[in-house]
C-alpha cells in the first residue's frame, strides 16, 4: 500500500492512514493507495491519480472547485470523515460540485455548497401547491414561468428532469448514469439541487444533512435508497418512471415534502418524520403499488396527497394538524387506506374528489372536526368483513373505521356496543351513500394509542 500526498509533501502519516492501512491489509488489497489532499491543492488532481480502491483523504481546509469523479471503486472522504473540518465551494456555479461518472464511489464527510441559485425546491413547491392544490388563480406570470422550470403545472404533477440528458444540473453532488454508489455524512446546503440522480439505480444516502435543498431522483432511477437523512426546507422527489426506491427515517421539515411523480412503482416510503412541510407525501399517476407506511406527518397542508393513483398501500400513518389529512382526487383508485390516524385536521381528515370510487379504508382512527368529505366520490369500502385481530382501539376485531371529533361526541365515541365485541351495533352513514357497515366502537376502558394522544 503506498500514502500519496498532494500539496505539502513533508506531511506525515496520521492515525486515519494508519488505520486504513491495516483496514486495507486486512482485506487483502495492499496495492491500494491512500492519497492525502492538502489544502491549496486540487482535489480533482487526487481523483486523476487515483485507480480503483483507493482513499482519496482531504484535509481540512476550504477548496474551491468542481470535481468530477470518473474512477470507479474510490472513496472520497474528509480526514476526519464528518463535514465539521472539509468546505468545498463550486468554483463554477453552473456545475455540479461532485459529478460523479463511474460505479461504485463513495462521498463523504464534506461541506458543499455554490451550485446554482437556491430555488427549485422548497419555493417552486410553495408556488406549485399554492397555483394548483389551492386553485387560487391568483399568482402572477412571472411566479408561474419561475415555477415551470422545476415542476411541471396543469395536471398536479410536481417533478419533471432538470437534465438535458447528457449533462448534471447545478447540484451538490449528481450522479450520472452510475451504480452502487454511496453518499454519507455529508452537509449539502444552498445548491439548486443537493443530491440529484439521472439514470442511476442501487445508490444509497444516509446519513446526510440538506439545508435549503434537497434529494432528487431523475426519471428511470431505480432501487435506489436514502435513509436516515435530515432535509430542512427542501424537498425528497422521485421522479418518472422510477421503481423500488426506498425513502426511508428521513426527517424532513420547513419545505415541501416527499412527492413521487408518475409512471413507476414498487416505491417505499416509510418511517419517515415530515413536519411543517407544504404536503407531506405527494403523489401523482402511479398504476403500480406504491407504499406508504408509519410516517409521522405533522403541521403540513396537506398530509398525504394522491392524484390518479391506482393500487397503492397506505397504512400506519400519524397525521396531525393539517388542512386535510389525506387527499384523493381525479380518479384515484383502488387504493387501500388501513391502520391510520388523522387527528386535529382544519377542513376534512379524508376528502375524495372527481370518482375516487373502490377504495377500501378500514382500521383507521378519524379525530376531526369533519372527518369525510367526498364530492363525486360514491363506492368506496368502509369496512372489511369482521374478523379477528386488534384493531386501532384495541378491540378484539377487525372491521370498519374509529370515527371519533373533537369534542368527544364522534360516533364510536357515543353509539351503543351491546355485545360488547368493539363493534358498534348500527352502521355508521359516511357521506350520504357509503356506510361503515362495522364501526369501531369506544371500549369500556380508555386505551393509550401513539402515545396516549388520542381521545377516546
Amino acid at each position: 500500500m503506498k500514502i500519496l500526498l498532494i500539496g505539502d509533501c513533508l506531511s506525515k502519516l496520521t492515525s486515519t492512514a494508519l488505520v486504513i492501512a491495516l483496514l486495507l491489509v486486512s482485506a487483502g488489497v495492499a496495492s491500494a493507495e491512500v492519497i492525502y489532499v492538502e489544502p491549496g491543492a486540487s482535489i480533482q488532481a487526487a481523483v486523476n491519480n487515483s485507480t480503483t480502491g483507493d482513499f482519496v483523504i482531504v484535509k481540512s481546509g476550504d477548496y474551491e472547485e468542481n470535481i468530477v469523479v470518473n474512477v470507479s471503486g474510490i472513496t472520497v472522504t474528509s480526514e476526519h470523515e464528518n463535514p465539521e473540518g472539509v468546505f468545498i465551494r463550486a468554483k463554477d456555479e453552473n456545475s455540479s460540485v461532485f459529478q460523479v461518472k463511474a460505479d461504485n464511489v463513495t462521498i463523504s464527510g464534506f461541506n458543499i455548497t455554490g451550485s446554482g441559485e437556491f430555488f427549485s425546491t422548497f419555493e417552486a413547491a410553495r408556488i406549485t401547491n399554492s397555483f394548483i392544490y389551492r386553485d387560487s388563480g391568483k399568482q402572477d406570470m412571472a411566479d408561474m414561468l419561475e415555477a415551470r422550470k422545476a415542476y411541471r403545472l396543469g395536471s398536479g404533477e410536481i417533478f419533471i428532469s432538470r437534465s438535458n440528458g447528457f449533462d448534471c444540473p447545478q447540484a451538490g453532488i449528481c450522479l450520472d448514469q452510475v451504480e452502487n454508489c454511496t453518499i454519507e455524512r455529508n452537509y449539502i446546503f444552498e445548491n439548486q439541487y443537493g443530491v440529484y440522480l439521472q439514470g442511476s439505480m442501487n445508490n444509497t444516502f444516509a446519513n446526510n444533512t440538506l439545508f435549503r435543498n434537497g434529494i432528487l431522483v431523475d426519471e428511470g432511477c431505480s432501487r435506489n435508497v436514502a435513509v436516515n437523512n435530515s432535509i430542512e426546507e427542501g424537498n425528497l422527489i422521485i421522479g418518472a418512471h422510477c421503481w423500488d426506491n426506498v425513502i426511508s427515517q428521513n426527517r424532513l421539515s420547513n419545505g415541501g415534502g416527499v412527492g413521487i411523480a408518475c409512471c413507476g412503482g414498487g416505491n417505499l416510503v416509510s418511517n419517515n418524520e415530515i413536519i411543517n412541510c407544504s404536503t407531506g407525501i405527494d403523489m401523482y399517476d402511479t398504476q403500480a403499488r406504491t407504499v406508504l407506511s408509519d410516517n409521522l406527518i405533522k403541521d403540513c397542508e396537506y398530509g398525504i396527497y394522491l392524484i390518479l393513483v391506482y393500487d397503492s398501500r397506505v397504512y400506519n400513518n400519524t397525521i396531525s394538524n393539517s388542512s386535510r389529512g389525506i387527499f384523493l382526487r381525479e380518479n384515484s383508485q383502488n387504493n387501500e387506506l388501513s391502520g391510520n390516524i388523522i387527528n386535529s385536521s382544519n377542513e376534512s381528515g379524508i376528502y375524495l374528489l372527481d370518482h375516487c370510487a373502490d377504495n377500501r379504508i378500514f382500521n383507521n382512527y378519524f379525530n376531526n372536526t369533519v372527518n369525510v368529505k367526498a364530492e363525486n366520490s360514491e363506492g368506496n369500502s368502509w369496512n372489511i368483513t369482521k374478523a379477528p385481530g386488534i384493531n386501532i382501539a384495541e378491540g378484539p376485531y377487525l372491521g370498519g373505521n374509529f370515527w371519533a371529533d373533537l369534542n368527544g361526541t364522534g360516533y364510536s365515541q357515543i353509539a351503543e356496543d351491546s355485545d360488547p365485541d368493539g363493534i358498534c351495533d348500527l352502521p355508521y352513514n359516511v357521506n350520504g351513500c357509503d356506510y361503515d357497515y362495522l364501526p369501531l366502537a369506544r371500549l369500556p376502558f380508555s386505551p393509550s394509542l401513539s402515545g396516549g394522544n388520542l381521545k377516546l
